[in-house]
């Protein structure tokens, strides 16, 4: 019986995490950094993590990106997606295109995302979106939404709180009830830390399910971003490791590079690719 207990043990360890959903859809840079996002700023991914730090900084901004993600020789999912920003103005907008051309979920996911502030030191935003995708065992075509606060401590220390697909789903792998909060630690441009939770309410058969991320970045000589980070997800299942690395030209252009490894089943890796053009506003 003990042997039998600790091969079982060893199965449950090795159990390859689950595909990525569109209820995961991120960017290159969160990747990098575990996950942990909801209290940074100055990226699109915000659009999907925390609509409110969108409005922090002022910018412009379109990102395009690639994503793969794999178990062992097999693509389980794919995504390629376009950004735009604008938080140039009092109420910062952002609009995400995400097309899944393969994998266990295939088709469109649209976001529309609006923030301002409200305080001298709080942000509020919320997104809007329309999956329309094919899923196993039928279609799902729904509205849903998120919403977001970010508030600036001071000019180093961040803190952001969302709530994630506030109305209900018939396809809850897809777009689950969730809250996240985060916390950011660094200067306006340099280095930061940051750490993440977040809890997902139905995803896994209607059962709470957690995920703790943590991260780092530094930006090098001024033009080159290192980025890891570290990934406790009991939603996929697993434990990863994941690291980053970019180039930020003068012009206003990026490109961000991110793999994240699973620890317990090393044949799950996820590879993403973004490019970045940041125009500059008055």
């Amino acid at each position: 019986m003990a042997v039998a207990l600790a091969l079982a043990a060893g199965t449950a360890r090795a159990a390859t995490p689950a595909p990525l959903t569109a209820a995961d859809l991120t960017g290159a840079r969160a990747l990098a950094m575990g996950g942990a996002f909801r209290a940074m700023t100055g990226g699109n991914e915000s659009i999907f993590l925390n609509p409110a730090a969108l409005a922090v900084v002022k910018r412009y901004s379109i990102e395009a990106s690639y994503l793969n993600d794999r178990a062992g020789a097999d693509s389980d999912q794919q995504w390629a997606n376009l950004s735009v920003v604008d938080s140039s103005e009092a109420i910062a907008a952002g609009f995400a295109y995400t097309r899944l051309p393969a994998g266990l979920t295939q088709g469109n996911v649209f976001d529309l995302s609006l923030a301002t502030p409200i305080g001298d030191n709080l942000f509020l935003g919320a997104t809007a979106k329309y999956l329309r995708l094919n899923v196993p065992g039928g279609q799902d075509r729904e509205l849903n939404g998120d919403v977001g606060l970010f508030l600036r401590v001071n000019q180093y220390v961040s803190i952001g709180g969302a709530g994630y697909n506030l109305l209900s789903s018939s396809h809850q792998d897809q777009a689950p009830r969730g809250v996240g909060a985060g916390i950011a630690l660094g200067d306006e441009r340099t280095f930061h830390v940051a750490a993440d939770w977040r809890q997902d309410f139905e995803r896994d058969q209607g059962r709470s399910t957690n995920a703790f991320g943590g991260g780092a970045e530094y930006l090098l000589l001024d033009f080159l971003p290192l980025r890891a980070g570290y990934l406790k997800d009991d939603t996929l299942g697993g434990s990863f490791w994941s690291a980053g690395a970019g180039v930020v030209s003068n012009g206003g252009a990026a490109l961000d590079l991110a793999y994240r490894q699973g620890i317990d089943d090393a044949s799950k890796r996820t590879l993403m690719v973004a490019l970045k053009i940041f125009v500059p506003t008055i």
